[in-house]
């Protein structure tokens, strides 16, 4: 098996466990009597987790002087992840959970992080080449979310752990067939840090990228929520998670077309604009079953554009020997920072004001963005 067919399988394993996670933990956190508020916080860990742990994953990553070290580092995490998972099946209370939630993002947090840069290093830098691994996430997620919907309209949202576990069984042998990294020289903690504040261009991207994970934290954490209150059973949620996804699978495979044609920055600033608009229709929809469809296909772009073109920026703007470090930068301000503040605030504003307001402040996070984006694309570095 070849290193892209390697990545494609670990991307697939990993994106299937986030497939049940996202979607379906609220609504099994809601059945087990938890609050809107209180699922905010209990998912917030995944968040809060890629604060810390993608620098500290980064950082054993690059000093590791084997060229199978780093495979051997992330099938450490997934077994690891895998028995702090058991603790799902015992009847947690509250801090419990969470304190679970936070070891078990802790040992997740650092693994796409580490592969992307293994999977930029394999495509060479290729948006096309590395868009064909990337999509196998996208598939992962995509089966998990469509048989888990009759799954547990069948079982029961109480089968969620078992689940989990069992994918991430698969998760432990996908990593034991990741390919071996180039070795480079290690660069100073210190001297790359200096690097990232001194850069105009990284200080927007960060920035930007940290709003841009503001505004979609909802999406991740109450969307599932919010549309069961509109009345949508499990299975039409995992077909509208679907629908979302098979448009990103769409763009992975075609998106070398489109940055053939504009700049990687200017399909960069335009995912923000397109995710205003996006979190518009949803917060105005009413529950429209077309609107969400319509707001459902816009994840090409606001997911699937945003991210290959960020992944793009950091190979660019990071040093090879610091290509996991940077991951784990762009991973910290968005998914970690951003990712977590915005779940607790959103969680927090659908009980004090109403649960459309939270999508109306995910779309004035984009748009803000949209400025800080566009202020540094100026200082951008595109390559087509």
């Amino acid at each position: 098996m070849n290193a892209p067919a390697r990545l494609g399988a670990f991307f697939g394993a990993y994106f299937a466990y986030v497939g049940l996670f996202s979607p379906y933990l609220p609504l099994w956190l809601n059945a087990r009597g938890f609050s809107p508020a209180e699922i905010g916080v209990l998912i917030s860990p995944m968040q809060w987790a890629r604060v810390v742990g993608p620098p500290a994953w980064g950082w054993m990553a690059d000093h590791v002087r084997s060229p199978h070290g780093v495979a051997r580092l992330i099938q450490a995490a997934a077994l690891a992840a895998l028995v702090v998972s058991l603790g799902l099946l015992a009847d947690l209370n509250f801090w419990s959970l969470f304190m679970l939630f936070c070891v078990l993002s802790f040992f997740l947090s650092g693994q796409v992080p580490i592969a992307e840069s293994l999977a930029m290093q394999a495509g060479g830098g290729s948006l096309k080449r590395y868009g064909r691994m990337r999509v196998w996430g996208s598939v992962g997620f995509i089966v998990a979310v469509m048989l888990a919907g009759p799954w547990f309209d069948w079982l029961g949202i109480g089968t969620l752990p078992a689940s989990l576990i069992a994918v991430l069984l698969l998760l432990v042998l996908a990593s034991a067939l990741l390919p071996h990294r180039e070795v480079h020289d290690v660069l100073p903690r210190a001297r790359l840090l200096g690097q990232v504040m001194r850069d105009r261009r990284i200080r927007a991207f960060l920035i930007a990228s940290f709003l841009m994970l503001i505004a979609h934290a909802p999406l991740y954490t109450l969307f599932s929520l919010w549309l069961h209150q509109q009345g949508y059973s499990s299975t039409e949620i995992g077909l509208l998670w679907a629908l979302g996804v098979v448009a990103e699978i769409l763009m992975f495979q075609f998106q070398h077309r489109l940055f053939d044609r504009f700049t990687v920055g200017q399909c960069w600033v335009a995912s923000y604009v397109v995710t205003v608009i996006r979190f518009l229709m949803i917060a105005f929809s009413g529950g429209s079953l077309l609107v969400i469809v319509l707001a459902q296909v816009l994840h090409a772009v606001t997911f699937g554009v945003h991210h290959s073109a960020s992944m793009s920026l950091i190979r660019q703007w990071f040093p090879a020997q610091a290509q996991a470090r940077g991951q784990a930068f762009y991973t910290m301000a968005s998914y970690g920072l951003g990712g977590s503040i915005g779940g607790i605030t959103a969680g927090w504003l659908w009980e004090a004001v109403s649960p459309e307001f939270v999508f109306i402040v995910s779309a004035t996070a984009a748009l803000v963005g949209t400025a800080v984006a566009a202020s540094g694309l100026a200082r951008l570095t595109d390559t087509r």
